[in-house]
């Protein structure tokens, strides 16, 4: 976990320019940048384009991020925004049934397969607010401000993610032992 103080000492610079710091900070949320873009476009193409274009949008609008603590937040919402633009360009481009399952990449390697292939099952919606919460450790306030819904609505949609996935996990470990 990126500490609070260094993070914003490293945004101020990069408000002065200081690309240097800017990469550094990049460099501390790759990961989650990463994660979250694969959980919501579930290719790797426009999960790199995504984070492009958010790393790319976050350099222009650094001076409009009100509060270094919230820049996870900040952060993690524009990744969603285009993640979403790139899957309705996809949808307009390119017919269900040519989509190919993706192989899992380097950083997928700490969650079991059974755990990726149940998540990778459910709703865009389940998945993105599983992995913030489980993957991304943000806390129900966090999410609600990026997801732009109230704490309970969070919790409530957690609650029901959850329960979804454990119906598909225990769905196909009984298929498995058939």
């Amino acid at each position: 976990m990126v500490e609070k103080p260094k993070t914003a000492v490293l945004i101020q610079a990069a408000r002065k320019g200081d690309r240097q710091a800017f990469t550094t900070l990049i460099g501390f949320y790759r990961q989650t940048l990463y994660a979250t873009a694969m959980a919501i476009t579930h290719n790797e193409n426009n999960a790199m384009d995504a984070i492009q274009d958010t790393v790319l949008s976050m350099w222009e609008k650094l001076d409009s991020l009100k509060k270094p603590a919230y820049f996870k937040s900040w952060m993690t919402r524009i990744l969603i925004n285009n993640c979403c633009s790139y899957i309705r360009k996809e949808k307009r481009e390119v017919p269900a049934e040519f989509f190919e399952e993706e192989e899992a990449e380097e950083s997928d390697l700490d969650t079991p397969l059974d755990v990726r292939e149940t998540l990778s099952r459910l709703s865009q919606d389940d998945r993105l607010l599983l992995q913030l919460f489980y993957f991304e450790d943000l806390s129900v306030r966090e999410i609600s401000r990026i997801l732009v819904l109230t704490p309970g609505t969070v919790r409530m949609r957690l609650t029901r993610g959850r329960k979804r996935f454990a119906e598909q996990y225990r769905a196909e470990v009984r298929y498995e032992k058939e």
